[in-house]
């Protein structure tokens, strides 16, 4: 039973730190797969796949480790130099996906509530410098609340638009847009940045490795079930892809209750994600020296100029650039699985 439950907790935390604001903003799925159409769909399940091996690997490893860190994790695998290359590549893409949840704030309260989106970046921004001039007591059982209401949420609202559109659900028309293989590594790559980050620590709750790598295959295979049912209502929704928040849109075709669920889901995604991203940006620099006080001021003021730009233009190509640095990593975790092999 203990087994069960520590890996039930693995894939739930492997879970949780993929399917953030990005993902259920919908922003994600159009960038790295809806727009590919059928081929945007096997590259899905090849993502998927993905998931589940640098998920095990990962967390298996990681559970022999005497000091179960990030930065001694990358350093068995890479050596001192690339594992220090790495680790600075992580905490910019954090500073970067702060700014992106604050950005998505304001399109939400701009599709949602038809407010400026300057009211949204600034109300998020002080509930982040309120929480990081605290603690993150309570931040864990929000996400535990959230990740099962954002399951369900995005399940019910793709799951209603398949069965009830009128059109072939499973085969969409081929799209002639670009090269859809390299778009799918791209949104493994930037994943496991943060995704390793989170995973190594967390292999300390099973019992051996064999139940670590068998979380990061459970959390790898709910992700990619969701993330494939996700992308096939979108298929199916062009209208909606132009939209700052495609999920959304979706979500108000499927009813009232829908909607509304889905955006008390979203706006928390954002929520959670941003004080998740930018307490870790603000720790860091505590560790350096700077005063906690200082750093939670700089991050939260520094982080307002850059939210201001357009949700998908930062999603587009912040994440696509992280996710070309992010093959590094997984080239080094599948190449040191075939060394142990």
């Amino acid at each position: 039973m203990k087994k069960a439950k520590n890996l039930l907790k693995i894939g739930a935390i492997y879970l949780g730190t993929v399917l953030g604001a990005g993902f259920a903003s919908g922003q994600e799925l159009v960038l790295f797969f809806v727009r590919f159409s059928r081929r945007g769909l096997l590259g899905c399940l090849i993502a998927g796949l993905l998931f589940c091996l640098l998920g095990s690997l990962v967390l298996s490893k990681a559970h022999g480790l005497a000091e179960k860190t990030y930065r001694n994790y990358l350093e068995t695998v890479f050596g001192k130099r690339t594992a220090g290359f790495l680790a600075f590549v992580t905490e910019v893409f954090l500073c970067a996906g702060f700014c992106i949840m604050l950005s998505g704030s304001g399109a939400f309260f701009k599709e949602r509530l038809s407010l400026s989106p300057a009211i949204g970046i600034l109300v998020t921004d002080a509930i982040c410098l309120a929480v990081f001039l605290g603690n993150l007591k309570g931040l864990s059982l929000v996400n535990l609340i959230l990740a099962p209401i954002m399951i369900f949420g995005t399940l019910y609202v793709s799951l209603y638009t398949i069965l009830t559109d009128c059109q072939p659900a499973w085969l969409p028309q081929v799209s002639s847009h670009g090269r859809f293989l390299p778009y799918a590594f791209f949104y493994v790559g930037y994943n496991m940045l943060t995704a390793a980050a989170v995973l190594v620590p967390a292999s300390a709750i099973a019992e051996n490795a064999k139940t670590a790598a068998r979380g990061g295959v459970l959390g790898g295979a709910v992700l990619t079930l969701m993330a494939v049912l996700c992308s096939v209502a979108l298929f199916l929704t062009e209208e909606v892809w132009s939209g700052a928040l495609p999920m959304l849109l979706l979500a108000e075709h499927a009813g009232s209750f829908a909607y509304i669920l889905y955006s008390m889901v979203l706006y928390m995604a954002m929520l959670t994600t941003a004080v998740s991203t930018g307490f870790s940006v603000v720790e860091r620099m505590h560790q350096a020296g700077a005063g906690r006080i200082y750093a939670a001021f700089s991050v939260c003021f520094l982080a307002i100029p850059l939210s201001f730009v357009e949700f998908s233009v930062l999603v587009g190509h912040c994440y696509v650039f992280f996710g070309v640095l992010g093959i590094l990593l997984v080239g080094g975790i599948l190449w040191d699985w075939y060394k142990r092999l």
